[in-house]
């Protein structure tokens, strides 16, 4: 068991753990740890750009719901969007839950739209109900202000899907 996994399991929260577990259907409440969004971000900072970030990355799936959440905070402080974009794009099918889907921001991905849009574009066609999540709250983070423009709009109406 890799060292961040030890960690994230001796921050175990009962209470918060009983509590994510009524917001997350669907998932086990054995795999929520409980672990709150702060620690989360936090430890996710100190591991950024480690050999145990590598490690913990490329050791997927992921058991908890807490280590997936933690995956894209690390991820959410790469400054390389090609890197960034394909670890995002190598993850996307591992996510399985809204909670988790959602916490993704990326400064990199702010500085970039243009080159985001057609990845976007690609996730909104997939069939996984979180990848095309995934997409719509890319476009709600990074093109609801100045690089808003009506096709935004029709992107989202072309979903087709039955999950929402």
């Amino acid at each position: 068991m890799l060292t961040t996994t030890k960690t994230l399991i001796s921050l175990y929260d009962e209470k918060n753990s009983k509590f994510l577990a009524k917001l997350t259907p669907g998932i086990s409440p054995e795999k929520i740890l409980g672990v709150k969004t702060p620690v989360l971000k936090n430890l996710a900072k100190s591991l950024y750009g480690t050999e145990e970030a590598s490690l913990f990355l490329s050791d997927l799936p992921h058991t908890y719901l807490e280590e997936n959440s933690l995956h894209l905070f690390i991820l959410s402080n790469e400054k390389d969007f090609d890197k960034l974009i394909l670890e995002v794009d190598r993850f996307l099918p591992y996510i399985d839950n809204w909670a988790t889907c959602d916490c993704f921001k990326s400064s990199t991905f702010k500085r970039s739209p243009e080159k985001l849009l057609p990845y976007i574009d690609k996730w909104l066609k997939n069939q996984r109900t979180y990848t095309k999540r995934f997409a719509v709250g890319m476009l709600l983070a990074y093109f609801l202000d100045d690089n808003f423009s009506p096709d935004i709009l029709e992107r989202v109406s072309k979903i087709d899907s039955d999950e929402y």
